[in-house]
Parts: C-alpha cells; structure tokens; sequence
C-alpha cells in the first residue's frame, strides 16, 4: 500500500456498529472507513478495493462468529494481518419512553448477550418483547429510527444513539460486565517480522479417520506450541454416507518465522502427515494490547 495515502478499510455496515469502533481504535483518524457486509469486505480486500478489512471473530460469551470464518475461508490471498480486542457495552436505545418497547433490534450476538437483561426488562413491563435480528447492531439502531410503529427500541453501541439519532433509555443491557470482543484485520502482507509477542493463525482440512485431528494437533504440541483457538466449521456433507467434513482454525502463541511453527507448518503442508489433506497459514502478527 501506498503510505502517502490514506488507507481504506471496511467494516461490517451500517455506521456505527462495533466493528466501525474496533477499526477505528486500530487505524484512527487517518483512515477511509467503508460500510460493507462480511463477504463483501473479504472479497475486496483480495481485490485490493480496500486496503484492509475489520470482521468479529470471537466473543467472550458467545463464542466465535462462523460468518467471519466462512468469508475468509472462501477467500483465497486473504490474511490476518493484525487483531483487536474491545471491551463491548449494550445499550438500549429509542425515540420513545422505556414503557412503550414492544420490540427490540438488533444483530442475534448482542440479543444473545443482553438475554437476562432482556427478559428482566419483559417482567418490569409486563408484557413480551418482540425480538428482530437484524445483520448488525447499529442496522438495529437504523431499524429503530425509521420505525413509524410506537414501541420500536434497539441494542446497539452508544455511538449509534447519536449515528440514528435515538435516546439511550438503559446503560448495559450486557448481562455480563467484562465482556468483549475480538476482531480480525484483514489484508494481503506478508507476515510481519517478529515482535516478540506474536500469534499465528491456520486453516485445516484433515482426513475423515480415527485420530486425524489429534495427529494434526500433537505436531504442534510436540513442539511445546501452545493453542489459543481451535474451531471447526462444516466444509462439506457425503450425503451417501451421512457424514460431515470439516474445517479447522487454530491458533498459536507464536510467529512463523520461529522454528517450532514453521517446522510444524512444513510437516503438514508437504506431506508428510496423510492425515492432513490441506493446510492454510492464514497469518501471523503481533498479539493485540492496549499499551
């Protein structure tokens, strides 16, 4: 990328949601932030439209996002170049009085996160709530202010209140206080040099028999590798046989460059494991901190 430039970045439309926050807390004011949806922002960052994208890939409570997974996995000369964890804070947000909500906005993550404020708020009012998920938070908050019906609320970040214009009627609806969020920023770099502090991040396919994936996982453990992820996603369905195939992400403390992963990398993607069909290195890059 040109550095004389300003960088572009896409976030998960519309303004306002908490990955727009998240991208900005990593590229701040000298940046281009542009709306989009998860595959479209995948797309765009290969085809260098953006210059990075920012995606949700994990919460603390709910796990992690299998949307964010599927685009990258789909998404060839695609990296994670980088992460961000934020702390995460729900609110409720209306044009009209806390006694009126009949309905509530918002992306099925954050609905997730606020259940039991939720449902205590339903036992206040005394009436059920109508729950409408909606693609992202803050298209939450857009859907609240556009409603013409009486009673229209959402959850979203603060910052929405003022993006759509709405009223904060409850401060952290979250039911749990330490909650957060950590996001993935995609490119096409190579992985950047050593920090010190680095994580790395794979993609990989494994043959459908009896300890393949512990085969895959004990060359890396072998090595004294530490894992702080590891996901599955269904890659394909033999519909014969009535069995599932799936693909794995993992990630290790550590960066590539060093010996014990690029070793354990090299095993697995020349070869000589049969267990293993396919094997991505998807990234690797400093740990996020807030110093």
């Amino acid at each position: 990328m040109n550095q004389n430039r300003r960088p572009k970045v896409g976030f998960l439309q519309p303004a306002s949601t908490f990955t727009h926050l998240a991208a900005m807390k990593q590229f701040g004011s000298n940046a281009d932030y542009i709306p989009m949806e998860t595959y479209a922002i995948c797309q765009e960052v290969k085809d260098s439209t953006l210059d990075y994208g920012v995606l949700a890939i994990e919460n603390v409570f709910e796990g992690t996002v299998g949307t964010t997974m599927d685009a990258v996995l789909t998404t060839e000369e695609l990296s994670v170049v980088g992460e961000i964890i934020l702390p995460i804070a729900h609110h409720l947000l209306s044009n009209g009085k806390i006694s009126e909500i009949t309905r509530i906005y918002s992306h099925q993550q954050a609905i997730s996160q606020c259940r039991k404020n939720i449902a205590a708020l339903e036992r206040e009012l005394g009436h059920k709530i109508e729950i409408i998920t909606e693609a992202s938070t803050a298209r939450g908050a857009e859907r609240a202010a556009q409603s013409t019906e009486k009673g229209s609320a959402a959850i979203a970040p603060d910052i929405a209140a003022e993006q759509y214009n709405l009223k904060i009627l409850r401060n952290h609806m979250e039911d749990e206080k330490d909650n957060a969020t950590r996001f993935w920023v995609l490119g096409q770099e190579e992985p950047s040099k050593p920090s010190g502090n680095d994580k790395t991040t794979f993609s990989f396919d494994v043959e459908n028999e009896s300890g393949a994936l512990v085969s895959v996982l004990d060359t890396f453990s072998s090595r004294g590798l530490s894992a702080t992820m590891l996901q599955s996603r269904p890659s394909k369905l033999d519909r014969s046989a009535g069995i599932w195939e799936y693909t794995f992400f993992a990630e290790f403390l550590g960066h590539i460059s060093e010996e014990p992963l690029s070793e354990s990398y090299d095993l697995l993607s020349n070869g000589t494991t049969s267990v293993c069909k396919r094997i991505r290195l998807l990234g690797s890059y400093p740990r996020f901190s807030n110093q």
